[in-house]
């Protein structure tokens, strides 16, 4: 199995994807440990919907009217107008990168409010995208899509519950490299230094 820190440095957001089914029972054991997380009074309130088929289908094209509505002035603004990254974003929105499946991850409100509930599911994710790694399987926990969220519901049939991601999920075509981390984000408070 592999090792924590080595998953934790080399899981990356895929998003180009080949096109080999990904056993149901693989995507039931990485959910099974996304939902070890911690999360607040012990709720456990994820929830996992796995999309494949015609409803995948259906979810790309919601996922390509969420890029075309919200996302692209957003990466746009982030990128400054580089062509390059913009038209990847929208081919990557528009097929999902070809994954064969996706995975909407929903959160159920509890008494704790929305920040709580948010970091609860949160948690689970990153246990997902982690779990998916160590597997030898590539994901990208997407939060474009949201904006459609009544439009993916609705597809999806859920109710009563808040979208908060969609990760597609499968075998990677190649793993991106690692970017730099930035510095400057730890800072350290010694009593008597």
């Amino acid at each position: 199995m592999m090792d924590l820190y080595e998953a934790i440095k080399g899981r990356r957001s895929v998003r180009q994807f080949k096109e080999d089914v990904v056993p149901e029972e693989l995507i039931e054991r990485i959910l099974q440990i996304a939902m070890w997380a911690p999360s607040g009074m012990n709720q456990q309130n994820w929830y996992f919907v796995v999309v494949k088929g015609e409803q995948l289908r259906r979810l790309r094209q919601l996922s390509k009217q969420a890029f075309d509505k919200h996302i692209k002035g957003v990466v746009s603004l982030v990128f400054h107008g580089n062509p390059a990254i913009l038209e990847d974003t929208r081919r990557f929105f528009s097929t999902l990168g070809n994954a064969p499946v996706a995975i909407s991850v929903y959160r159920a409100e509890t008494p704790e409010g929305d920040l709580t509930d948010i970091q609860s599911v949160a948690a689970a994710i990153q246990n997902l995208l982690l779990a998916a790694y160590a597997e030898g399987l590539g994901a990208c926990w997407m939060t474009g899509p949201l904006p459609l969220e009544e439009e993916i519901n609705e597809l999806l049939g859920v109710q009563g519950k808040r979208l908060q991601a969609l990760i597609p999920l499968g075998y990677s075509v190649s793993f991106p490299p690692a970017p730099q981390r930035r510095g400057g984000k730890i800072k350290w408070l010694r009593k008597g230094e």
